[in-house]
């Protein structure tokens, strides 16, 4: 893996890359809860056919920014090609990953050849949230308010329980009880997300793309669908609207699986990515 940082205007994204240049190239867009070390086995893995891109957003991970405005992440990611001589490339994302790659696809649709989404969200999706899933999401944001509105002696404090809450929601699941199996996954994704957090408080405001909701009939192009059915209702239902409205999309559930698919069930998405890629390469015109 070689890592660099790349230059946008007010900030730098650092970018990690494998495979060999003269292959065909992904493009990884990281979730929510996470940053692009999300990646590095899955890069690894599929290193010997795929040449695999990686990159912090902006606000995440190890990237910059020095903005006092509003800065573009549909743009961030435009530079991401740029700055590898892409033209067009595959894009695979996970969670706000996912949305950000369907933003981008209808943004800049020449430059996208396909789309492979986990546990996909979509801008402008009314999501569902049942009874039973409602107490998660209400302490989800009682924490987020609590951390954003918290002095400086009680950040530390108010970062780790917003953190334990979005691990309790989005690794464990509405509908799973935590479990030692899930320890080392857990223990990942509150790392990530502690880095993320040192970033994430005053940022500057990101340019909302044109929702993508009413729009997915305009994505002619190959589209893979993962999602997990311990997942939340409303990634579950953004998943199956993806394959209903994209007329060439396919969706795989992943048993036992929630939100945070990559790191859960990490040989699944290396085979379902493998056997996807693969069609992709042999007929990229018609695969789905």
């Amino acid at each position: 893996m070689e890592t660099r940082r790349i230059t946008v205007p007010g900030g730098t994204l650092r970018t990690a890359v494998s495979g060999a240049p003269a292959g065909p190239a992904a493009v990884m867009v990281h979730s929510g809860i996470a940053h692009s070390q999300m990646w590095t086995p899955l890069m690894r893995a599929l290193e010997d056919e795929m040449y695999g891109i990686s990159y912090d957003c902006r606000c995440f991970g190890e990237s910059t920014t020095t903005l006092d405005g509003e800065f573009s992440d549909i743009d961030d990611l435009g530079h991401v090609l740029d700055a590898y001589g892409l033209e067009s490339t595959y894009l695979v994302g996970e969670s706000r990953g996912a949305r950000l790659a369907i933003d981008f696809a209808l943004a800049h649709p020449e430059r996208v050849r396909g789309l492979f989404l986990l546990a996909p969200d979509i801008s402008g999706y009314d999501t569902p949230v049942t009874d039973a899933e409602r107490p998660l999401f209400e302490a989800v944001e009682a924490a987020e308010e609590a951390w954003d509105t918290a002095e400086a002696a009680d950040t530390a404090r108010a970062v780790e329980e917003l953190i334990a809450h979005e691990v309790r929601l989005f690794v464990d699941g509405p509908g799973r009880a935590p479990a030692p199996g899930r320890d080392a996954v857990r223990e990942a994704v509150a790392d990530m997300l502690r880095l993320n957090y040192t970033q994430q408080k005053d940022t500057p405001d990101f340019v909302k793309a044109e929702p993508a909701a009413e729009r997915l009939e305009k994505l002619d192009l190959p589209v893979r669908v993962l999602v997990g059915d311990e997942d939340t209702a409303g990634m579950r239902a953004m998943a199956e609207e993806i394959e209903r409205a994209c007329p060439r999309a396919g969706l795989v559930r992943v048993p036992d699986a929630a939100h945070a698919l990559t790191l859960e069930h990490e040989d699944t998405v290396v085979r379902e990515l493998r056997t996807w890629w693969r069609e992709m390469q042999r007929t990229p015109e018609t695969a789905a």
